[in-house]
This record gives structure tokens, sequence and C-alpha cells, in this order.
């Protein structure tokens, strides 16, 4: 199933997601990987009631305890079939949060991301997520903008967008379809 349209389901225990799925993950966190980005699949043997984006056993418990990953979490796409066609998406932000997930996309519609913001404060006014909680995330993405010497200054208008589209889709046509160099 395409999670962008229904909910995934993966019916593998923990001893195969290590030998096989897991394996990509494992070593990209032991050669220091920034993020990590959780998809919307159920894992039912390990959590059966929520998908891995929503799911403290995988984020909290197999992602950053075992794997012992401490960079940035995002979700995948909250807007995607598998979390709209079953949850509020307020609620399933709320959750992933809890879960550990640092970043939520909300990649479409701007009534969506408003209301995983409000969603997200509201939970935090009723205590179903700590500030602390919060602040343990912006800590993760601050480092990382530290990192990379990222800021929120408004980038210069001069800037030629076709030209840089037209580079970047030069270094994709080299290395996908090994086009003209």
């Amino acid at each position: 199933v395409d999670s962008h349209l229904g909910l995934p389901v993966v019916n593998h225990g923990i001893d195969r997601l290590k030998k096989l799925e897991l394996v990509p993950f494992a070593n990209a966190i032991r050669h220091n990987a920034d993020a990590v980005m959780v998809a919307h699949i159920l894992l039912p043997k390990l959590d059966p009631d929520y998908p891995s984006s929503m799911s403290k056993e995988v984020i909290t418990n197999l992602l950053r305890n075992e794997l012992n990953f401490d960079g940035v979490i995002f979700t995948d796409d909250m807007t995607m079939g598998a979390i709209v066609e079953r949850y509020d998406i307020s609620e399933a932000a709320v959750r992933a949060v809890i879960a550990g997930s640092d970043i939520v996309l909300v990649c479409h519609d701007y009534e969506k991301e408003t209301a995983v913001i409000e969603g997200l404060k509201q939970a935090v006014r009723e205590g179903k997520l700590s500030e602390k909680r919060i602040d343990q995330s912006v800590y993760r993405i601050i480092q990382l903008k530290e990192k990379y010497k990222l800021s929120d200054v408004k980038i210069s208008p001069t800037i030629d967008i076709a030209k840089l589209n037209g580079e970047v889709e030069a270094v994709l046509d080299r290395y996908l379809n090994n086009g003209p160099r």
C-alpha cells in the first residue's frame, strides 16, 4: 500500500527488521546521520496501535534508545492518506511529538498546517505535551541549523532561481541518466 493513499502494514518482528529493513538506518546512524524521516507504516509486532510516525515504541524505544540516534527526527507528510484517512491531523501531530518526533511535516493545505500548530499549542496548555519535550526538539533543530550555518535571514532576492534549478537539473541528469557531462 502506498502511504500517500493508505496505511501500509509490515508484519515482521524485530529480529527480521534488524536483519533487513533497519540495516540502512543503523548504518546511517553509525555514520553520523543528522536526521531521519519516519514513515507512516504500521509495524504491529512493535506497536499494534499506531504507525511508526506516531509510535513511541518505534521512535523513542527503537530509534533513540536502541539505535542511539540523537539527531533530528521528521515525520513523513501528515497530509498523506495513511494519516488523514484514520486520524485527526492535529491529534496525529501531537502523538508524533509525544512519541519523539522533532519536526512534524505538513506539506499541503494551510488549514491543516494551522490545525497542527494549534493542536500542539493546545496539547502543551492541557499538559499532554510538556514544554520540556518541545525544548528537546528545539535544541536538536538549533544544533542542526548551527552545524550547517543556517539562519532565518531571508536570502537575497537577486538569486536566479531559474539558473539554480537548471544547475540542479543538470546534476540530476548526469547522475540519473548518465546524460551530458
